[in-house]
């Protein structure tokens, strides 16, 4: 009988739960998601830990801490000892950003902005590409307009 009550509750809970995720948006149902789950988790391994199987219980309870934290937004601070993660900005030549932006002789600025905007399609870090090849083709477009 308890079991039978229990498992009620757990749909009557499910359902509750289910209407309000649709309401909410992507990002904002995948975050509460994350901390219930977690939440779950924690509770299971918890009383895992309880009746005697802490060697399933305890990594559990902690993965299900953890997941409330992703949810919750923590993040882990960076070591004072990690290199950041932007080194200083070189300045580089005018011949190695014509070099960068594939570009040769006295570009107009009209010609080093096309060139910029075309590879910076393809290596921006929300293309695939990664921070630092963006960085350095904002720096040698920088150089060129400078002149």
């Amino acid at each position: 009988m308890p079991f039978l009550l229990l498992g009620f509750a757990a749909l009557v809970i499910l359902v509750l739960v289910s209407r309000a995720f649709a309401r909410m948006k992507t990002a904002e149902a995948a975050r509460w998601s994350r901390i219930l789950l977690g939440l779950a988790a924690a509770i299971f391994g918890g009383l895992l830990t309880l009746r005697g199987l802490a060697i399933l219980g305890a990594p559990l309870a902690t993965f299900g801490i953890g997941l409330m934290a992703v949810g919750a937004g923590f993040r882990p601070k960076p070591s004072r000892d990690a290199p950041s993660s932007s080194p200083p900005s070189q300045t580089i030549s005018r011949e190695e950003a014509l070099d960068i932006l594939g570009l040769t002789g006295a570009p107009t600025k009209a010609e080093v902005r096309t060139a910029y905007r075309n590879l910076m399609k393809r290596v921006h870090p929300d293309s695939g590409g990664t921070d630092g090849l963006s960085r350095r083709l904002t720096e040698a477009r920088d150089v060129l307009l400078k002149d």
